[in-house]
């Protein structure tokens, strides 16, 4: 039963504590509430990292109780819980960058990143912290603020 005939019904929504699941609850959850998710990722085997991984980002490209379920399994698949991008979003080069411009490239501290949802908008990554260079005037005594936001889904 939905959101919506529950409420028709004047019944309370269905609550799921996904801080306090586990992988395998999670994964039941994820598949409970988006039937068509074996369909859309081809998915055959549910023990793997990888599946896993693929229901996470799935999950996490939705809203409300879906994102949650997805972050979860993605926090779990974690080293340490700490969320990163998927591997076709990180920061790759053609080649290192030299020493000269390491050294003149402006650095970033302290900086977080985060995976954030709010209603019905899509989840997106931010990373914050303030940009520090040497050949900067200081604005305030702490330099500038960047918030740069790269979105996931959109």
């Amino acid at each position: 039963m939905t959101t919506a005939q529950r409420r028709r019904l004047g019944l309370p929504p269905v609550t799921i504590h996904v801080e306090s699941m586990d992988r395998e609850d999670l994964v039941i959850a994820a598949l409970t509430r988006c039937r068509d998710i074996e369909t859309v990722l081809d998915l055959h085997a549910f023990d793997d990292d990888e599946t896993v991984e693929r229901i996470g980002w799935h999950m996490a490209s939705r809203t409300g109780t879906d994102f949650r379920i997805g972050r979860r399994l993605l926090q779990l698949l974690s080293p340490g819980g700490y969320l990163l991008p998927p591997k076709e979003f990180r920061l790759s080069r053609v080649t290192e960058p030299t020493d000269e411009e390491m050294y003149c490239a402006p650095f970033v501290t302290p900086w977080s990143i985060q995976l954030w949802q709010s209603g019905s908008t899509p989840a997106e990554w931010r990373v914050n912290g303030s940009v520090y260079h040497r050949d900067w005037e200081p604005r305030c005594g702490a330099g500038c603020c960047i918030s740069i936001v790269r979105n996931r889904w959109r």
